[in-house]
């Protein structure tokens, strides 16, 4: 362990998570949100940031390597708790680094049973659950859900048109 990465639990060791002891710090806690930064223990970024020689972890670094998709241990080892885990998940300014987060965690994940299956179909030991996933590809999510664009909706009533016409002119 390096020794910035020492220092660093040494700071959260001793750090107080909540003001007056009522409420949890919450933008305190980043050096890009801290309006002070002298307290934030630290960076949005999906890098370690160093400011005025001092080291702050990226908490999407750290949430990536944790690897915990429950994030109760998570929560428990770099916030006072997975209370105050959610309470900084409900905040406006932490939504979209939140969703960086989960999204380069699914990935990681995704990209790993990936490989293990494909290494099962080497060797032969694929389940035919597996065999089937892969040959449908269900591991290429869907391009988009919901409402059709505008584009999508015109070539399926041109599709219609066509259908419409093909079917008179046989009956003529």
């Amino acid at each position: 362990m390096s020794k910035d990465l020492k220092d660093f639990y040494k700071k959260l060791s001793s750090f107080v998570f909540k003001e007056d002891g009522c409420r949890y710090k919450l933008a305190q806690l980043f050096l890009d949100q801290s309006p002070t930064n002298n307290n934030a223990l630290y960076s949005l970024q999906s890098w370690d940031r160093e400011y005025k020689g001092e080291v702050y972890p990226s908490l999407h670094r750290l949430y990536v390597e944790m690897e915990d998709l429950a994030e109760f241990e998570f929560a428990n080892k770099y916030f006072d708790g997975y209370q105050h885990w959610l309470e900084l998940k409900c905040c406006s300014w932490f939504k979209e680094p939140y969703a960086k987060m989960v999204a380069e965690l699914n990935a990681k994940i995704s990209g790993r049973s990936l490989k293990n299956m494909l290494s099962q179909l080497e060797d032969g030991t694929a389940s035919q659950a597996t065999l089937k996933y892969l040959a449908d590809k269900d591991y290429i999510k869907a391009a988009s859900v919901g409402r059709p664009s505008k584009s999508k909706k015109e070539t399926k009533v041109e599709g219609n048109v066509y259908a419409l016409d093909l079917s008179r002119i046989k009956n003529s």
